[in-house]
């Protein structure tokens, strides 16, 4: 089911994780996200818009409105930013093709360098971690596949930026279910596709990916983990440990034990930070 509902839904999820599903750049969305209409040309703000309703089902018509009363208020904004624009194609038509070649290049450079990434790097490099050693165990390819991943990532950024939220987990385990803290050799496999985030509590650096293979844990290294969905089963040297959990779910990982996290003491552990 779509959460989002509302264009304060939007603003709840940041610009990190809208980044991720619809590739508008960062610096962009914040602009829209404040509502800070003077940053942004009407072909933008209108194309983004466009985008963002298509992405998340909604209808942002009044966010279209309040911008064009900024515009009406505020009529020399629009009419500089298109005179510099118009000025600019006169004067130098040329260059401006030249330059569409180059970063037209430097986009299918950058496109054949992540795919070659994605196809050929192994999964430690992929997220970053030289102690951790990840274990392919299904390669069968998930026919849900869009919809989880748009599912999962958004409500991980819902729940992660959510505040005094209740804390719930509902665990199926051998031992007692209000027991989440596990012993060395954790390994970790999603049942479905799941957005992933891990932080290096040693160095802060922070790594994410979207992927359904699991993650064995190695006890050398310390890290805050953020699940977009708790559909998880965690295997260690007890047994196995399955969590069912439609939403975020938070874990540290720390000397070699694997223990559940809510999320005020996630953000505790990240120095008052969601992610």
């Amino acid at each position: 089911m779509n959460t989002i509902k509302t264009f304060e839904d939007l603003q709840n999820m940041g610009t990190n994780v809208i980044h991720e599903q619809t590739h508008i750049a960062r610096h962009k969305l914040e602009s829209m996200l404040n509502k800070s209409f003077g940053e942004l040309t009407r072909v933008q703000f209108m194309g983004f818009v466009s985008i963002l309703e298509r992405e998340y089902g909604i209808d942002l018509s009044t966010l279209r409105d309040e911008y064009n009363q900024y515009i009406e208020v505020n009529p020399d904004l629009l009419m500089a930013k298109e005179s510099v624009v118009l000025q600019a194609q006169s004067r130098s038509r040329q260059k401006w093709v030249i330059g569409g070649i180059i970063a037209i290049g430097l986009l299918i450079a950058l496109a054949s360098m992540m795919q070659g990434r994605l196809t050929s790097a192994p999964q430690e490099e992929v997220m970053k971690l030289s102690s951790a050693t990840v274990e392919v165990v299904d390669q069968n390819s998930d026919q849900n596949s869009s919809a989880e991943i748009n599912m999962t990532a958004a409500a991980a950024a819902v729940e992660m930026n959510a505040t005094g939220a209740k804390y719930e987990h509902n665990v199926t385990m051998e031992a007692d279910p209000a027991a989440m803290t596990l012993g060395n050799g954790v390994t970790i496999k999603p049942l479905s596709k799941v957005w992933i985030g891990m932080m290096d509590l040693a160095t802060g650096e922070k790594t994410q990916k979207i992927t359904k293979d699991p993650i064995a844990l190695d006890s050398s290294k310390s890290w805050l983990l953020i699940f977009g969905h708790g559909r998880l089963e965690i295997t260690t040297s007890e047994g196995k440990k399955t969590l069912k959990e439609r939403n975020t779910v938070w874990f540290s990982y720390e000397n070699g034990m694997l223990t559940q996290l809510s999320h005020d003491q996630f953000t505790a552990k990240n120095n008052g930070t969601n992610w």
